[in-house]
């Protein structure tokens, strides 16, 4: 704008200039007003073009900007459109706490549907869950279905009742839209998990019935059953290759409908033989059927990744307490399957060893100790742990001194909690002081 003023005024000024009276000529090697104008014109243009440049930078800093209000600490709201279901959807996301771009580290990636009124409650219990190390870190993403829930969910065909029309374009929109979206802006491991309640626990079931399913783990929260779901359920999870999770809820106090249903979907699914199949029932008995998700949303997703979680004392009483193997097979197995189910590569605890030792320290089975150093060796090298429990070893199959002269040796290691260097070195005095070293 600047510039095209800027030639009015020049041809103004060119017009006056001409009809002025005779003036004495200009010399020769002096310029004209008008040409000095000219030049004037068109550095004005060039700097106009750097202002253009420097209000395109800034409207893109501005763009950049509005994206990012759009995140609230570790939560994203987005809104993707989805060609199945010709319209945009809004979605919300939370991150991991350790979620970092540079890193490698993939995440389950758990779905929330209804997530207009469940999506805090899910989110909030994966926050608290995993900050406490009980279940795995998870990227939790919500739908939106506050107007479309009864088209996303339940239209169904009369004769098979399978998902038609709105109901199977919404299941696409998941497998070939949604997952695909985030999978390429996030990094989500091969578990997967989907949570429902009512209307939208039944759809999820739809996800297990494929001969290889995308989503392996399902959340189901007072199920509105549709016709033949409990047999295609039964069916399908007595034969399935792949590891499966399925949680199942409901309460005393539901809909009477809905918890005979779900009484006799959970006596079919725990009659199940599959090594596959890791079913667990949740039956409350005070919550109504709107209460029940604010007490079930927590305590399915601790059941879903019940295998996850460190020994605790239930676990120990009723389980390896009893054990007819070794307690090192067993751990050492419950991580296998922890990788298996989950895809989680997950270092044996430092509370999975504590349990061991207990179990080690009950039954005096002091020559385990051996084997249990050589496994902490593996698992946390350059600790602390290895030699306490080599020195164990020695000390209580009748060699003290090598046993002392090794937990003197692990002074120059890292601690652990729970077991301190200055400790190791107090086992070591006191086999000084009871054998005269």
């Amino acid at each position: 704008m600047i510039k095209y003023f800027l030639q009015i005024f020049i041809i103004v000024l060119s017009f006056n200039y001409s009809n002025s009276q005779n003036n004495s000529l200009l010399r020769a090697d002096e310029p004209s007003p008008i040409g000095i104008l000219e030049k004037k014109v068109d550095s004005f243009s060039s700097i106009n073009n750097k202002l253009n440049l420097k209000i395109d930078s800034l409207n893109l800093r501005l763009s950049y900007l509005d994206k990012q209000i759009k995140q609230k600490g570790n939560r994203l709201y987005d809104t993707i459109f989805s060609k199945n279901l010709n319209d945009k959807r809004f979605i919300k996301i939370q991150l991991p706490r350790s979620f970092d771009k540079k890193s490698k580290k993939k995440y389950p990636l758990m779905l929330v549907l209804d997530g207009d009124y469940m999506f805090d409650m899910v989110a909030s219990s994966v926050d608290y869950l995993s900050f406490w190390k009980e279940i795995p870190e998870n990227i939790v993403v919500g739908i939106n279905q506050e107007d479309t829930r009864f088209k996303d969910s339940s239209i169904f065909d009369n004769l098979e009742h399978t998902p038609i029309t709105s109901t199977a374009n919404f299941y696409d929109f998941i497998i070939n839209e949604l997952i695909p979206y985030i999978s390429k802006n996030f990094r989500i491991s091969e578990f997967k998990v989907i949570v429902g309640q009512e209307r939208t626990a039944n759809f999820a079931n739809f996800f297990l019935l494929k001969q290889n399913p995308i989503i392996r783990g399902v959340i189901s929260i007072s199920p509105r059953m549709s016709m033949n779901m409990k047999s295609y359920l039964t069916q399908q999870l007595s034969k399935t290759d792949s590891k499966i999770v399925y949680t199942l809820s409901t309460s005393i106090k539901d809909f009477e409908s809905i918890y005979k249903n779900v009484s006799d979907l959970n006596n079919s699914l725990d009659s199940i033989d599959n090594k596959n199949l890791k079913f667990q029932s949740l039956i409350f008995e005070k919550e109504n059927h709107y209460i029940l998700p604010s007490v079930s949303v927590p305590s399915s997703i601790r059941a879903t990744y019940s295998l996850y979680s460190d020994i605790d004392k239930t676990e120990y009483d009723s389980i390896i307490s009893r054990l007819k193997i070794s307690p090192i097979d067993y751990v050492k197995n419950k991580y296998v399957l922890i990788k298996d189910f989950y895809d989680e590569d997950k270092k044996i605890s430092i509370n999975d060893f504590f349990a061991i030792e207990d179990y080690i320290e009950d039954n005096a089975y002091f020559n385990l100790y051996d084997e249990l150093s050589k496994l902490a060796k593996q698992e946390h090298p350059g600790t602390v742990l290895a030699s306490y429990y080599s020195g164990r070893y020695f000390e209580e199959t009748g060699d003290p001194k090598r046993a002392m002269n090794i937990y003197r040796s692990a002074y120059n290691m890292s601690e652990i909690p729970g077991l301190t260097k200055e400790y190791l070195l107090e086992l070591a005095e006191r086999i000084k002081e009871d054998f005269n070293y």
